[in-house]
């Protein structure tokens, strides 16, 4: 993959502005061919959805006042295996990533305008959540610093309420849970780390569970179509993240399917 592939320079950061501009323009001229075409709307998106993506695990990582081994591999397979990245990208991402890891602006300010630059788009302020949330993840466990900022992220990437709730119980499954003694528990079970937990499949439809039938089909199709790959692609999501988005996909399906099975039963 090689989104910078295109001839896309430092100045590119003046088509954004604020902290994802600011990276952009740091000093990554030497780094990127000068020679710019002019990019089109789905292109820009996907610089700055890539960009806040790596100054955001950036922010993640060193949460806890280290960036650990675990997290350094953890992020070279996402750049690896999960994008694919060629050599001059791979070289981009991760000064991205240095940059970010140095300075001093706040991860929510990388949130507010990836909200901003997807304000009508839920599915990729998801994804980077997620992917942000299995690099926490990285080492088997939740920090409390890490912990605090995954809470957080969601009022500003404008996510709904039981965000956390949710990813935090799909994907610590088989992770010990952070407690506030310090101590761990048990892991959680089933497919999703959900449990057959009702409640959440509910939040997850983002749906009341007074809801009829009809309504559950309704959101889970709506869900259904806000993930769908050639949305995603068209809006500026990287195709190296569509595995992500299909696994928040997956998510829908069991709601679905579990709702409906707890209904006939």
């Amino acid at each position: 993959m090689a989104w910078w592939g295109a001839g896309i320079g430092g100045t590119i950061g003046l088509l954004f502005g604020g902290p994802i501009g600011a990276i952009i323009g740091a000093g990554l001229g030497s780094t990127l061919t000068k020679d710019q075409p002019k990019l089109g709307g789905s292109q820009q998106k996907q610089v700055g959805f890539l960009v806040a993506t790596f100054s955001m695990l950036a922010k993640v990582a060193k949460a806890d006042g280290v960036v650990s081994r675990n997290e350094i591999e953890f992020i070279d397979r996402f750049i690896d295996q999960e994008l694919e990245l060629d050599p001059k990208s791979r070289q981009v991402a991760i000064e991205i990533f240095n940059r970010a890891k140095s300075d001093n602006t706040s991860i929510y300010k990388y949130a507010e305008q990836i909200s901003d630059i997807f304000m009508h788009d839920e599915a990729m302020r998801e994804t980077i959540y997620r992917v942000l949330f299995m690099t926490a993840l990285a080492d088997g466990r939740l920090h409390p610093a890490e912990k605090e900022i995954l809470e957080l992220l969601p009022a500003y990437l404008h996510l709904h309420d039981g965000a956390y709730a949710i990813l935090e119980a799909e994907l610590m499954r088989g992770a010990y849970r952070e407690r506030s003694n310090g101590s761990s528990s048990g892991r959680t079970s089933g497919a999703s780390g959900f449990s057959d937990d009702l409640d959440m499949y509910y939040k997850i439809l983002e749906i009341d569970k007074n809801a009829t039938d009809a309504e559950v089909k309704s959101a889970f199709r709506k869900k259904a179509q806000e993930y769908h790959p050639d949305k995603l692609a068209s809006k500026g999501l990287p195709e190296g993240f569509l595995k992500f988005a299909k696994e928040q996909m997956q998510q829908f399906t069991e709601a679905h399917d579990a709702i409906m099975k707890s209904r006939r039963r």
